[in-house]
């Protein structure tokens, strides 16, 4: 009998101590179920190589090094930036490429811009970010270059083409009289003047001179010529349907996060400088 009662004493002692113990436990308990979408957060599976080679490797975003870190990210989804105090709000869309400030671990974000005084934030997962850093450590480890050396066989040379060979021999004597001469034809009229021919495309030395020339005749007012680090002349392009020869201007800027490098385009037709926009964005500067 002493043997039942000591059973039943010790279901009732585990049942109150169950219940005694769950509200300490439950805390923890659910605290690590939802601890799952941080770690989700916090580890991104990036795909790395192609075809039959092709891996998928998942990265912990925590253990990124800043001398890991990328210069610039494309982003893969369409995100807004907007210039101090959200005065000028901008829509960078998928496959923009943007420089990266610094990366916020706590909340795996990145600090982005694409050149002038925007800014934004994009979450990592939204970029090329971690196939950068996974590329850059299989660069490390397993040696190779990104850089791919242009191996294209040079086009042949066509000879060069000799001048035509004068013919100096002596002419014949004709014994034939000579013929009578024929009157002088009335003299031809003038010819009209022609329409002066437009400029012709400028050489790279020359679209350098046509940008100095447009900033220090006060042709942009963003910026002065005594802040421009650097001139170079751009390619032919396309904008807004309308064809311009470009050159590129580097500039020191005051932004929110300091003092850094901004890229001015100069679009150029005729000789001269048209518009002034950012190399990053495409918006027009004033």
């Amino acid at each position: 009998m002493n043997k039942y009662v000591i059973w039943a004493v010790a279901i009732i002692l585990s049942f109150f101590i169950g219940r005694v113990m769950y509200l300490p436990l439950s805390g923890s308990l659910l605290a690590g179920g939802s601890g799952s979408g941080a770690v989700s957060q916090s580890v991104q599976e990036v795909r790395f190589g192609s075809g039959s080679n092709e891996l998928r490797i998942k990265i912990n975003l925590g253990s990124i090094k800043e001398s890991e870190m990328p210069k610039s990210v494309t982003l893969t989804k369409r995100v807004d930036v907007s210039s101090e105090g959200n005065t000028q709000k901008t829509a960078l869309e998928k496959g923009t490429t943007v420089q990266v400030r610094k990366m916020i671990k706590e909340s795996y974000l990145l600090d982005i811009s694409p050149g002038g005084p925007l800014s934004g934030v994009v979450p990592i997962a939204n970029t090329d970010f971690a196939q950068q850093v996974i590329a850059y450590r299989a660069r490390l480890y397993f040696g190779g270059d990104a850089a791919i050396a242009d191996n294209t066989p040079a086009s042949p040379v066509p000879p060069p083409t000799l001048p035509e060979v004068a013919d100096n021999t002596t002419p014949k004597s004709d014994p034939s009289p000579s013929p009578a001469p024929a009157p002088s034809p009335a003299p031809a009229p003038e010819p009209e003047p022609e329409p002066a021919a437009e400029p012709a495309s400028l050489n790279a030395e020359q679209i350098v001179t046509a940008m100095q020339e447009s900033v220090k005749g006060g042709g942009i007012k963003e910026f002065k010529f005594e802040q421009v680090e650097g001139w170079k002349a751009g390619e032919e392009e396309n904008v807004d349907g309308e064809m311009y020869q470009t050159g590129l201007a580097a500039y020191k800027a005051q932004t929110i996060f300091g003092e850094k490098t901004v890229q001015a385009k100069a679009l150029i037709q005729k000789g001269k400088v048209v518009k002034w926009i950012y190399a990053k964005t495409g918006m027009e500067i004033r």
